[in-house]
This record gives structure tokens, sequence and C-alpha cells, in this order.
């Protein structure tokens, strides 16, 4: 063994380049679709949708070819916005149809339970034997024609589709118009009911009135005699005593503004101010009111010539003096003219308001006079309206009652025929097309579902994908067939093979990182026996010998003989690992050199009962502890997964755990529970390899493979801090490996 390698290992590290992915999503590498499992699932499996479709159609073509033939009459009608009118009365008012909601109210009408049911009995469909089969009750006859007939409003425009179905293609013609001519002959029954009813109504309104006019008119000549007043029947406008009343008020309302007039210029000048500028403009201009703006113009200038007389001469000066009683003569003037012309205003003022008080009277005097014969004439005018309106409401009525009585003999349909219906030639249904379409489709789905469950309930692990999913993990390496393994160490037999080149590729995804210390052991394990573990341990070994490390191939199955079926063939000589866990003997007398350089194996010794509590125990992490003092790399192989728990017991001590599945061996539920179980005893699962060994029809190798040993193993004792051999003798094994390896 050499020395070189570190002397320090983690055993239960889970580090490495695939350790992350699987362990934090189990379902990082599931593809979320897979079309190639698609596809092969249409190819092995779509038979069965195939030959469902071909007998859906075939059934349901049978089907339509028992059923009895239809013929579909079709005609259509247009909607007129209204009734026609023969004669201009508005009595009773016609059908209309000026919007949608009133053209929806046709068509329901058309397809209604009444119009059936009288179409029905126009028709004699009641005595139909198909028809009337089982002597249904109207409602259930009804409800038989109704699915045989269609009504509807065309999108934009003012048309009904109406369509029937029949047997008889004759029959289904006349059904067509006989739904039109019924709902025309329904809508004048019910016109002439309104209108009878409009007409009684009318009658005895008409009655009413006629008594109240002549009664307004009895009244209003009793009036006309009691109140011989002249000019009754004259307008209020054209009345004598009205005309004076009138002119005494214009009158009155003149005398009225001249005494306000004339009281406002009065009070203007008894208010007046010689000195006040503002107070001139309530003057108005009159012969006294020109004399006294004046006098007032006349004494303003001379102030302004008295202002530049002050400026030159003092007041002793003559012609301030002069100038100075200039000025108080113009006021004295001034003053005495305002008061002249206040005092004839006041009488002016006296006689107006004389005047307006006398006016006043005759005003009062005029108006009893008028009140008195206006109110008779107020009181005539109003009997008179009234007999007129009654008189006017009496015409009007008899005038409604005649137009009625003439619209119940005019037609009130708004229909009219846009296409007439004519006999069909060709039957409407069963269309054998539609059949044969709804057979494939349904059988189609049929087949759909067969083949899902077909597949659902295969629980074979039959491709690569299907166990990705089952794991959780993703695919490492794809083994083909392989026609003869010889030994098993494909890679020694037959290097060019596609299955050597398969191991190639497997040791470089489960490579350590560079400068790592972790990812050297790799634990093979399967969920069930004979899925080719073994052989996949051994020529991973042999792939990572043949690159130049020191590789153990640990033999950790002692439920079988598998890899270590020549090593113990001695009969027990060779304890192998269940002795040394036993603490019987030393690693060293269980570890030999096989025929090829780097590679070494740790055989399992015989077939042991306590193999779960052995491998369970402390001596399994140290004999790894050792190992890798001396072994560049270390491959263990195990029992399945599912037969007993030796594999759970020693997976968390390797840097990395696979799982090998055969084609078509396993079940996708077993196969799940299997990688459950390594990761739920702390195991690193980092993948499966897909190994198609049983492909074909080909079984795996009898008795497992076999690792060729030179004998005798390494007996010598190891160096003392190895564990492996006693410190005497370092040297002399050291030498044997190298004479065995040599």
């Amino acid at each position: 063994m050499s020395s070189k390698n570190s002397p320090s290992h983690e055993l239960a590290s889970s580090a490495g380049p695939l350790a992350a992915p699987s362990g934090a999503d189990p379902t990082h590498f599931l593809p979320k679709a897979d079309p190639t499992r698609y596809l092969g699932v249409l190819l092995s499996r779509g038979w069965i949708v195939m030959l469902c479709s071909v007998l859906g159609a075939a059934g349901l073509l049978f089907l339509a070819s028992r059923m009895e033939k239809t013929y579909l009459a079709k005609g259509s009608v247009y909607i007129g916005s209204q009734a026609p009118m023969v004669l201009d009365i508005q009595a009773v008012s016609p059908e209309g149809t000026k919007d949608l909601e009133e053209m929806r109210s046709v068509e329901q009408r058309m397809s209604s339970s009444t119009l059936l049911m009288r179409v029905i009995k126009a028709m004699k469909l009641d005595e139909d034997p198909v028809l009337a089969a089982g002597n249904p009750s109207d409602e259930g006859l009804v409800n038989r024609f109704a699915a045989r007939v269609g009504v509807g409003l065309r999108r934009g425009t003012r048309i009904i589709d109406v369509t029937v179905e029949d047997a008889d293609p004759e029959r289904a013609r006349r059904l067509v118009e006989a739904l039109v001519d019924e709902y025309e002959n329904w809508t004048s029954e019910r016109q002439r009911e309104i209108t009878e009813l409009a007409s009684e109504g009318l009658r005895r309104e008409e009655a009413r009135l006629r008594a109240e006019m002549e009664e307004s008119a009895r009244r209003l000549q009793e009036f006309r005699v009691a109140n011989p007043v002249p000019g009754l029947e004259r307008s209020a406008e054209g009345s004598v005593v009205s005309d004076a009343l009138g002119a005494l008020n214009s009158e009155l309302t003149q005398a009225t503004a001249e005494r306000l007039r004339l009281e406002a210029e009065y009070e203007t000048y008894v208010k007046f101010d010689a000195s006040d500028r503002e107070a001139l403009a309530g003057i108005e201009k009159t012969e006294r009111g020109q004399e006294v703006l004046g006098l007032v113009r006349s004494l303003r200038e001379k102030e302004s010539e008295f202002g530049r007389v002050k400026e030159r001469y003092l007041y002793k000066h003559p012609v301030y003096r002069e100038v100075a009683g200039e000025i108080r003569v113009l006021e004295e003037q001034l003053a005495q003219t305002v008061r002249e012309a206040g005092q004839a205003l006041e009488k002016r003022y006296e006689i107006a308001r004389e005047n307006e008080i006398k006016l006043a009277s005759k005003v009062a005097e005029v108006r009893g006079a008028a009140v008195t014969d206006e109110g008779v004439r107020e009181q005539f005018r109003a009997m008179t309206r009234e007999a007129e309106t009654d008189r006017e409401l009496y015409e009007s009525v008899s005038k409604r009652l005649r137009e009625t009585t003439l619209a119940a003999t005019v037609p009130a349909s708004v229909l009219r025929w846009e296409d007439t219906p004519m006999t069909p030639e060709k039957p409407h249904s069963p269309r054998k097309g539609v059949f044969a379409l709804l057979g494939v489709f349904a059988g189609f789905l049929l087949g759909v579902v067969l083949m899902v469950g077909a597949e659902l309930g295969d629980r074979k692990v039959r491709n690569a994908a299907a166990a990705a999913r089952a794991t959780g993990t993703p695919l490492l390496a794809s083994l083909p067939a392989i026609g003869n393994p010889g030994n098993g160490m494909l890679l020694m037999s037959d290097p060019d093979s596609p299955g050597a080149e398969a191991f190639r590729r497997l040791g470089v995804v489960l490579a350590p990182q560079p400068g790592a210390n972790s990812g050297r052991t790799v634990l093979f394990t399967s969920a069930e026996a004979g899925e080719g573990k073994s052989f996949c341990a051994l020529n991973h070994a042999t792939s990572l010998a043949m690159q130049g490390y020191r590789t153990l191939l640990l033999d950790a199955d002692m439920r079988g003989v598998g890899l270590s079926r020549e090593h113990i063939a001695n009969g027990g000589v060779d304890e192998g690992l269940g002795g040394y866990l036993a603490g019987r003997i030393e690693p060293a007398s269980a570890c030999h050199a096989s025929s090829l350089p780097n590679l070494y194996v740790l055989s399992s010794g015989p077939m042991r009962g306590d193999a779960a509590e052995l491998l369970a125990g402390t001596r399994f992490p140290s004999l790894l502890e050792d190992a890798y003092r001396w072994f560049d790399r270390v491959v263990i192989d195990t029992p399945p997964v599912l037969s007993v728990s030796d594999a759970q017991s020693i997976a968390r001590y390797a840097d990395r755990c696979v799982l090998v599945v055969r084609d078509g061996g396993g079940d996708r539920r077993e196969l799940k529970r299997a990688a459950d179980l390594v990761r739920s005893s702390g195991g690193n699962l980092v993948g499966f390899v897909w190994n198609e060994a049983g492909k074909n029809g080909q079984r795996p190798q009898v008795g497992g493979p076999v690792v060729p040993a030179n004998r005798p193993g390494i007996s010598a004792p190891a160096p003392k801090d190895s564990g492996l051999v006693s410190p005497t003798v370092r040297l002399s094994a050291v030498e044997s490996l190298v004479s065995s390896a040599g």
C-alpha cells in the first residue's frame, strides 16, 4: 500500500458535485414533459385508441342506419314594424315591432305552448301514431312537437326562420305554413277580443258623456234666462263698462304721475341751497328753473371776479366794495326767485292732488258697477266652457267607438312571408357523417382513457425516464445490452464495447472535484436482487484502477457469495468482512490483490445471519477510515435495499450512493421506496445506472461477476497507525503489496 494519501478523511461527508441538487429537491432532475415518453406510449399502446375509434364509428353508424329518417322543412317570415292599416284609425293600437324586444316577443309567441297546441289541433297531430304514442297528456304532446319545431330571429335582421322536422316531407312543409297561419289567426282573435272589450267600455263612456252634455246645455239656458244682463254673451274686451273703466284708470295713472312729479320738484326748491352746486341737479328746465339757473351762473361768475379783486385790493377799496355789493344783490335775487318758484309749485301740486282724488273716486264708483256685471259674465263664460268641453268629449268618444268597430274587421298581423316553405327532398337526420365523427371522437376519448389507464396500471420500470421519476435522481449512465460479459470485468474483456464506454462515462460523472477530500467512496445497491449492482461495482472499480487510482472493492454483501465467491470457496478459511466486524481477524487477511494492478478486493466472507448487526456497529466506519490511508478510491457493493437493511446501515458512510435499475425488471413503487430508504438512512443518493442487461430476453449472468484474486492475499501485518497491521512488520507488508501489484 502507498502512504502518499492524505491521512484524514470525513466518513459521513455528503459534499460533492451531485449532492446538492438531489438533496435539496428530489424532483430537481425530473423532466416536466418528456415527449419521447409520450411518443413511446403512443407507439406501444396507440392501437387501443385506434381500435376504440373504429368501433365507436361503426357502432354509431349502425345506430344511425336503424333510426327513423326525418325531413326538415324551412321557411322565413318578415316582421313588419306595424300591422297593415286599411283605415287611418287609432281606436285600438295595432301590434307593433319597432325594437328588438318587441321582435323577440313575436319570436317567443311563435314557439309558445298555446300556439303549438293550436297547430296540433289544426293538423290533427294528436292522432299521429308516432307523436301521440303512449297517449301522452297535452303538455307531453306539446313538448314532443316543440322538439321538432325551431323558431329563431336572424341576427341583425327582422326575419324569423321557422323549421319543422317530420317523417313526412309534405307534412313538414304544411306544418311550417300552419305555424304562421295559426299565429295570424291567434293574433286576429286576440285583437278582436281586445277590440270588443274596448268597444264595450267606449259605449258606456259615450252614454255617460251624452247625459253630462245635455245637463250642461240645460243649466246654461237657465242661467241666461235668470240674468238678463246687456251684452252678456259679449267678450270682456267688448263691454261698455270695461271700456269706461279702462279710460278712467288711464287718466288716474297720469294724474298720479303728474302729482308725484310736482311733489318732487317742490321738495327740490324747498331744499335748494345756492352754495351747494349739487342742488342744481334736481331743478327741472322750466321757466322758473331757467331763471334760477341763470342767477346761479351769474352769482358764480361774480364770485370768481371777486376772488381776483381780493388779490389786488383790500376790503376798504371801492372796487372791492362794489363787487361785494353786487354779490349780495345777486344772492338776494336768487333767494327771492327760489321762494317765488316754490310758492308757484306748491299751488300746482295742490291742484294735481285734488284732481287725483277726484279721479280715484270716479274709478272706484265705475269699478263697483263693473264688478257686478263682470261676475255675471264670468260665470256665464265658465258655464259655456263646461258645456263645450262636455260636447267635445262626447264627440271624441263617439268617434273612437266608430273607429273601434271598424278596426275589428282589419287584420292585425305583422308577419309576411319572406321565403315560402318547400317540400324537402333529402332527409335531415340521421346524419351518418356526424354520427361517424361522434363515434370516432367518443372512441378516441375511451381509447385515451384505456391507454392512460393501462400505462398507469403498468408498474414496471421500462425506461430511464420512468426510473428518474421514481427515484427523483438523474441518470448517471446507461449500460447497453451485453452479449458476453465474460468474468464480469467488461473493461478488461471488451474495452472497446459500448458497455465499457458507459462505465468510463460513469467514472467521469462520479469523480470528485479537483482538490476535494470527498467523493472517494461510492456505494452501489439496488432495489431487488438481479439488477446488476455487483457487475456495476466491479466495473466501476476496474475503471478507477485502470486510471491509476489505488482502489479497494469492498464486498459488503454478507447475505450471498457475490463478488467473493472465489475467495470463500476454500471452505471458510477467508472470513472476510464478517470476520473483521466480528473481531476475529484483521482486515489485511481478508484483503486480496486482484489480477488487475491497483485493484484490491476485501471479501465479504461466509454468509452470516447477523450481518445487519455487524454492519451497524462501530467497526465498519473504522475500517473505512483506515482504508482511506492506503487507497485512493473505495467502491462498496451492498445487498438489495428492499431485501435487507444492510445497505441502509452503511449508506450514511459513503460519499455517494448509486442505485442500479434493470430494464423491465423493477416496480416503480418499489424503486421509489428503495430511493426513499437510502435517503432516510442518511445516504447521499446521487443518481442511478440504467442497466439493459435483461433487454431482448437476455438474463444476467448466473452467480454474478467473478473477481479473480492472487493468493495468498495481504497476509503480512500492516503499520500500527493504519489499523490493518501490527507495528512490527510494517515494512514487510508494504513490500508484499508492491510485489503483488507488480
